[in-house]
């Protein structure tokens, strides 16, 4: 009998009498199972060590879907009050972050702010420095913590800013190059920042210990690529456990580890992939035509990840899919239209917009229309079933939307991953 791997499968997987076996046959067929075991443990090493995930988004097989798949069954409300003047926001809110007991509000674009209130709403301070001098800036991208201070990134004129985690600034280093939006990460005690890189020998990523230095660079600059014109500042992303980096028009998500930069997940569109290089020929103003129009699965560069999960949203000619990656099962589920809120039965996010903390995730809307919401159900349901539900699964929506009913703050709508 030759020694074929579906012989040794029947071996393997099936009771079998060794006596029809000739000893030849035995002695190599366990010499074979031993190499073929070690090659087994080797790819499964280097799976767990560094393989990459292949996420197939199928929008033929897009479907509705509901928050409890994808989320702890409970959501958090957090209205940010704007009881006091300077407690308004504006729309933009460009990064909220959690951190310890506060929410941290940046406002790159209109009053070029943070804007910190407490986890109850109750609105607590400002960073407002928009000058010229020391302690001032005239530009930031993003923020980030270390060692129990906020450190601004992105900063214009080249600095680094260090303040308190209650706004009062502390100190600034002056840089000579740029040192764009990033992230500290805890994981091994290095800052990671996002570069816009234009020429060869140029790189996108740059990452210096705490003491800002042993810089070690990563992606470098690739003519042939199509390059993002983003800010950069939601490329990196952490879970509980590592950081992550992905980027406009790529098509893998990085992992950092051991000061390497590990291919984690790859996309692997189908039929349903843009094609990259004809948006490269293209003139800024016709790609943003076409982007905006009849633009087909590309990675838009917002993302979040969870040890168990990994979440997208993508653009395939004008309508919104919501992509949830399982990796314990390596298993993609592609949702069209809103995601069903089966939780507490209130809003029907459209995506998944911000990343407050790791594991906590979410959305925000405007006070008063989470009160316009809360109306139009109460009609749909009736008057006696809609008490029956605002006085329990949709306790919180109901009197979070009554409080902030006047209010153009923003109401927080938090989801834990699972």
């Amino acid at each position: 009998m030759p020694i074929t791997s579906s012989s040794l499968t029947y071996i393997c997987h099936h009771k079998v009498n060794l006596n029809h076996f000739n000893p030849c046959f035995w002695l190599f067929g366990c010499l074979f199972l031993f190499i073929i075991s070690g090659c087994n443990k080797k790819t499964q090493t280097e799976k767990q060590e560094g393989g990459i995930e292949l996420v197939i988004v199928d929008i033929s097989e897009s479907r509705t879907g509901k928050l409890s798949e994808f989320f702890e069954p409970e959501i958090d409300y957090i209205w940010l009050e704007d009881e006091l003047d300077e407690a308004q926001l504006n729309v933009g809110l460009h990064q909220i972050r959690f951190y310890g007991d506060k929410i941290y509000n940046l406002d790159i674009y209109n009053c070029k702010c943070i804007s910190i209130f407490n986890k109850a709403g109750k609105y607590i301070g400002k960073i407002d420095a928009y000058g010229e001098g020391p302690g001032e800036y005239l530009d930031f991208d993003a923020l980030t913590f270390v060692n129990e201070e906020l450190v601004l990134l992105g900063v214009y004129p080249r600095k680094i800013m260090w303040f308190s985690l209650e706004g009062e600034f502390l100190r600034e280093l002056t840089l000579k190059a740029p040192f764009g939006p990033g992230v500290f990460s805890e994981f091994d005690n290095r800052y990671y920042s996002y570069n816009s890189a234009r020429k060869t020998g140029e790189f996108f990523i740059q990452t210096l210990n705490e003491n800002l230095q042993d810089t070690i660079n990563f992606l470098p600059y690739y003519s042939e690529r199509l390059e993002s014109e983003m800010s950069g500042r939601n490329y990196f992303q952490k879970s509980k456990q590592h950081l992550y980096f992905g980027m406009t028009f790529l098509d893998t998500i990085y992992q950092f580890h051991n000061q390497q930069m590990i291919p984690m997940f790859t996309f692997d569109y189908g039929n349903y992939g843009q094609n990259l290089e004809e948006l490269k020929r293209l003139e800024l103003r016709d790609r943003l035509k076409i982007i905006n129009s009849r633009v087909k699965l590309y990675f838009r560069g917002q993302y979040r990840v969870s040890e168990k999960q990994f979440y997208t949203f993508f653009s395939y000619e004008k309508k919104v899919y919501n992509l949830f990656y399982d990796r314990e099962k390596s298993q993609s589920h592609v949702i069209e239209g809103n995601l069903i809120n089966d939780i507490d039965e209130g809003h029907d996010p459209k995506s998944i917009g911000y990343g407050f903390e790791p594991g906590k995730v979410g959305t925000r809307i405007a006070g008063k229309d989470l009160y316009h919401a809360l109306v139009e159900k109460k009609k749909q349901m009736g008057k006696e079933d809609f008490e029956n539900w605002a006085n329990s699964k949709g306790k919180n929506f109901a009197k979070t939307a009554l409080a902030a009913k006047d209010s153009e703050n923003p109401v927080l709508i938090v989801y834990s991953l699972k």
